[in-house]
């Protein structure tokens, strides 16, 4: 029944209007009044076939205009089919799917708050942030859009009205699953930024301390804006929602505002964050910034285009070729563990939380990673990443989309990253 629905929603069943007794069965193409239309749609939606209830529906409701059990019926046809697209990475046909859904049932809050957590996913954030403030005046007290309004705040870096928001919801519920984390997340970064100024460009807006160097804050937008142009180019012209909000931190601001330890030089998150103190306390370099700049803003892209599609390694690798060259002694590297046999299944590098032992094997991971990418990249360019975009895009998993997109397995292709790259230095 539940086929492509997302379970975050709360499914209201359709329900049969009963105008006449019977229904017509599967198959039959005579015209039907509008009862038998809902009575067959009722069939198709319990059945999982979203657009045959649909056409149904459609069809019941033009007989019936103002009846509102059909019209709810609609809605909710509108709301699975959606979830089912979303789920093979359609967002913007499932938001097309939700605006009906709202058109048909105006006073049903669930189409607004499915189509907000899509905007959301699509980097929309105002438009998120405008359909789950719409939800939330038709059911103030449904915690789902409540969370996912602060979620959208967090995103428009309206940290204060983000907390308030799941705030609330703790209140009501304090062992919501994840809810703690967020704010504690908040809290720590509302610690260290709440003074924190803003300065724009065209693309992007950076928050930062008051203290940190004007000219590094220059040098950071510009790099920003060259990062924009560089990488949107190698995607095929491809453009985030803007303004790009970016965390600049000095000291251990980083560290204390995240929680990370070290090792992590910078991240995205919904934001791009980074430290511009190298790990000795002096200014970050112009070539660090720059690498650490398109290395997140990479991502940024990915988020974009795939959502939460995009293996590891793809993520990751991309990021690694378009911020900086595989270098001998990450060749090196990458040799000393192939002929210890200690290479890493590309197929373990797909889930964002791996089970990673250790920071040698994390070391290892990225170079693979970057290696593999930029293999695939140098060999068949652009187009061939299109290809897999596209593929995962539309749910296909990740080695099935390399096999469509590249001819190669992953097996295939860790063979041919070793002959060209690991052995050859590549």
């Amino acid at each position: 029944m539940n086929r492509g629905i997302n379970s975050r929603f709360l499914w209201v069943l359709v329900a049969v209007v009963a105008f006449l007794p019977g229904a017509p069965g599967y198959g039959q193409e005579a015209q039907h009044t509008a009862p038998e239309w809902n009575a067959l749609g009722v069939e198709y939606y319990a059945g999982g076939d979203w657009n045959r209830a649909l056409h149904c529906f459609l069809e019941a409701a033009a007989l019936v205009p103002d009846n509102e059990t059909v019209l709810r019926n609609l809605s909710n046809a509108y709301q699975a089919r959606a979830a089912e697209l979303a789920d093979s990475g359609d967002y913007t046909g499932a938001a097309q799917h939700l605006e009906e859904a709202i058109k048909a049932s105006p006073e049903n809050p669930l189409p607004r708050l499915q189509l907000g957590s899509y905007f959301l996913r699509m980097s929309l954030v105002q438009d998120a942030i405008a359909r789950l403030e719409e939800a939330i005046l038709l059911a103030p007290e449904n915690l789902d859009a409540h969370e996912l309004l602060g979620d959208a705040y967090y995103q428009d870096n309206d940290l204060p009205a983000a907390l308030a928001q799941w705030e609330f919801v703790a209140e009501v519920n304090p062992g919501r699953a994840g809810l703690r984390d967020k704010l504690e997340k908040g809290y720590r970064e509302d610690a260290v930024e709440f003074d924190f100024k803003d300065l724009k460009s065209r693309h992007f807006t950076i928050t930062h301390d008051p203290q940190t160097d004007r000219g590094l804050l220059r040098q950071t937008l510009m790099v920003l804006e060259h990062a924009y142009r560089d990488i949107g180019r190698n995607f095929g012209n491809v453009y985030p929602p803007t303004p790009i909000l970016v965390n600049v931190y000095i000291a251990d601001d980083f560290a204390r505002a995240t929680a990370l330890g070290p090792h992590v030089a910078a991240i995205y998150d919904g934001k791009i964050r980074l430290p511009v103190n190298d790990g000795t306390g002096g200014q970050i370099s112009s070539w660090e910034l720059k690498r650490l700049l398109y290395h997140e803003y990479t991502h940024v892209v990915v988020r974009y285009l795939l959502a939460e599609n995009a293996p590891w390694w793809l993520n990751e690798g991309l990021a690694e070729v378009f911020s900086n060259e595989l270098t001998p002694r990450d060749v090196e590297f990458l040799r000393q563990a192939y002929n210890g046999g200690g290479l890493l299944p590309l197929q373990s590098l797909e889930a964002t939380q791996m089970a990673i032992d250790g920071e040698n094997e994390l070391r290892l991971a990225y170079r693979q990673a970057h290696a593999s990418t930029q293999y695939l990249w140098r060999r068949f360019g652009a187009q061939g990443l299109s290809r897999m975009i596209d593929a995962l895009s539309r749910g296909v998993s990740p080695e099935d989309a390399l096999l469509q997109s590249y001819k190669l397995n992953y097996d295939q292709l860790q063979k041919e990253v070793i002959a060209s790259v690991i052995l050859s230095g590549y």
